[in-house]
């Protein structure tokens, strides 16, 4: 008869399936180490900056910076002397990510859970931005919305697209950061977003020329609740 354990522990580890990157797991494991390494994928900042922003001393949550540093997914980029007291600055290393194999591992309810929240969070982030003016307000932006109809070689290719611009997304961080430790800037938020995926339903075919309409031409209007007097 097989041997049957009495405790996880005495399963090796090389017996345990996975679809993600051990460290990741444990990074955000806990969801101080969550919000420290999503604040620190957006811009380089100290220990002292994240802890201002939520309310709570540094010593409270500094044991958290240490175990993300020590799993290599953060890095300190430099050092300024802040009311006597020397601040570590700390940029991210590390992104969950999943590449095309790994992604096929995950399980299909999982999938769905990480699409679920991802959705949520880009929602949330672009109705913010709507409200308080940093995206429709005027300064550089880009919004797009492209349906079409492509066959199977042309959906392939414009994921290959999708995939050298994020790329190429990541490298331009990369580049930024680089200066900004050279110049001792902040830096600029930003948030990119980019969506493939197939639709729903087959192409209509056209509308004969005794029957076709006119189409009305698109206007751009704000959300009811950003305008005025309700109307």
């Amino acid at each position: 008869m097989p041997i049957r354990h009495t405790s996880i522990k005495e399963v090796r580890r090389d017996r345990l399936r996975g679809f993600m990157d051990r460290r990741l797991v444990h990074a955000i494991g806990h969801p101080v180490r969550e919000h420290i390494l999503a604040v620190l994928n957006e811009r380089q900042a100290s220990p002292t900056e994240i802890g201002d922003e939520l309310e709570l001393d540094v010593s409270a949550f500094y044991k958290h910076v240490q175990v993300l540093e020590q799993l290599g997914c953060i890095e300190c980029v430099g050092t300024r002397r802040v009311r006597g007291v020397h601040e570590r600055i700390f940029r991210a290393t590390s992104t969950l990510s999943f590449d095309d194999e790994t992604w096929q591992r995950v399980p299909a309810t999982l999938r769905a859970d990480v699409w679920a929240d991802l959705l949520r969070r880009l929602c949330n982030d672009v109705t913010g931005a709507l409200l308080d003016g940093r995206l429709g307000g005027g300064g550089p932006e880009h919004v797009s919305f492209t349906p079409g109809l492509v066959d199977a070689q042309g959906r392939n290719e414009i994921f290959a697209v999708l995939e050298d611009a994020l790329s190429r997304v990541r490298a331009v961080q990369r580049e930024s950061a680089a200066r900004l430790r050279e110049s001792g800037g902040q830096g600029i938020p930003m948030t990119v977003a980019i969506l493939g995926y197939e639709a729903e339903g087959a192409a209509r075919p056209a509308a004969s020329s005794s029957r076709r309409q006119r189409r009305r031409p698109w206007r751009r209007r704000r959300p009811a609740s950003l305008r005025s007097g309700g109307r």
